[in-house]
Protein backbone atom coordinates (compact mmCIF):
# COMPACT_ATOMS: atom_id res chain seq x y z
CA UNK A 1 0.00 0.00 0.00
CA UNK A 2 0.99 3.60 -0.58
CA UNK A 3 0.72 6.33 2.05
CA UNK A 4 -1.85 9.04 1.36
CA UNK A 5 -1.15 12.72 1.89
CA UNK A 6 -2.49 12.30 5.46
CA UNK A 7 -0.05 9.51 6.23
CA UNK A 8 -2.63 6.73 6.18
CA UNK A 9 -2.19 3.64 4.06
CA UNK A 10 -4.42 3.16 1.05
CA UNK A 11 -4.74 0.57 -1.67
CA UNK A 12 -2.98 1.21 -5.00
CA UNK A 13 -5.56 2.08 -7.64
CA UNK A 14 -7.76 4.03 -5.25
CA UNK A 15 -6.42 7.29 -6.65
CA UNK A 16 -7.23 6.04 -10.15
CA UNK A 17 -10.76 5.21 -9.04
CA UNK A 18 -11.19 8.61 -7.38
CA UNK A 19 -9.88 10.35 -10.48
CA UNK A 20 -12.35 8.46 -12.67
CA UNK A 21 -15.24 9.32 -10.34
CA UNK A 22 -14.28 13.01 -10.45
CA UNK A 23 -14.21 12.89 -14.26
CA UNK A 24 -17.68 11.32 -14.35
CA UNK A 25 -19.03 13.89 -11.90
CA UNK A 26 -17.64 16.68 -14.08
CA UNK A 27 -19.59 15.26 -17.02
CA UNK A 28 -22.88 15.50 -15.10
CA UNK A 29 -23.11 19.23 -15.79
CA UNK A 30 -22.35 21.31 -18.85
CA UNK A 31 -21.82 25.01 -19.53
CA UNK A 32 -25.12 25.77 -17.84
CA UNK A 33 -24.03 24.36 -14.50
CA UNK A 34 -27.53 22.85 -14.24
CA UNK A 35 -28.65 19.26 -13.98
CA UNK A 36 -29.12 17.94 -17.54
CA UNK A 37 -32.68 17.30 -18.70
CA UNK A 38 -34.23 19.42 -15.93
CA UNK A 39 -36.77 22.11 -16.90
CA UNK A 40 -34.28 24.80 -15.83
CA UNK A 41 -31.59 23.22 -18.02
CA UNK A 42 -33.89 23.19 -21.08
CA UNK A 43 -34.92 26.79 -20.45
CA UNK A 44 -31.26 27.83 -20.20
CA UNK A 45 -30.41 26.20 -23.54
CA UNK A 46 -33.51 27.59 -25.24
CA UNK A 47 -32.39 31.07 -24.20
CA UNK A 48 -28.79 30.46 -25.34
CA UNK A 49 -30.01 29.10 -28.69
CA UNK A 50 -32.19 32.21 -29.14
CA UNK A 51 -29.19 34.43 -28.39
CA UNK A 52 -27.15 32.45 -30.94
CA UNK A 53 -29.88 32.79 -33.60
CA UNK A 54 -30.12 36.55 -33.07
CA UNK A 55 -26.35 37.11 -33.10
CA UNK A 56 -26.10 38.06 -29.44
CA UNK A 57 -23.42 36.93 -26.97
CA UNK A 58 -24.08 33.39 -25.69
CA UNK A 59 -22.25 30.51 -24.06
CA UNK A 60 -20.74 27.84 -26.28
CA UNK A 61 -23.59 25.63 -27.41
CA UNK A 62 -23.39 21.93 -26.63
CA UNK A 63 -24.72 19.10 -28.77
CA UNK A 64 -26.94 17.94 -25.90
CA UNK A 65 -28.36 21.44 -25.39
CA UNK A 66 -29.14 22.03 -29.06
CA UNK A 67 -30.60 18.54 -29.42
CA UNK A 68 -32.91 19.17 -26.43
CA UNK A 69 -34.02 22.52 -27.87
CA UNK A 70 -34.79 20.95 -31.25
CA UNK A 71 -36.71 18.09 -29.64
CA UNK A 72 -38.74 20.59 -27.57
CA UNK A 73 -39.99 22.37 -30.71
CA UNK A 74 -43.51 21.13 -31.54
CA UNK A 75 -43.87 19.33 -34.87
CA UNK A 76 -46.49 21.87 -35.99
CA UNK A 77 -44.30 24.91 -35.15
CA UNK A 78 -44.49 27.38 -38.06
CA UNK A 79 -41.69 29.70 -36.93
CA UNK A 80 -43.76 32.90 -37.16
CA UNK A 81 -43.31 34.07 -33.59
CA UNK A 82 -39.74 34.90 -32.61
CA UNK A 83 -40.01 33.48 -29.07
CA UNK A 84 -42.62 30.70 -29.41
CA UNK A 85 -40.14 28.02 -28.34
CA UNK A 86 -38.71 29.58 -25.19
Amino acid sequence: MHPSRHGEKRKPGRSNLLRRIEELEARCTDGSGLLPDSPEWLSFWQEQFHLFETGQPHVQLTLEGVRAVCQAIPDDYDGDSERDVA
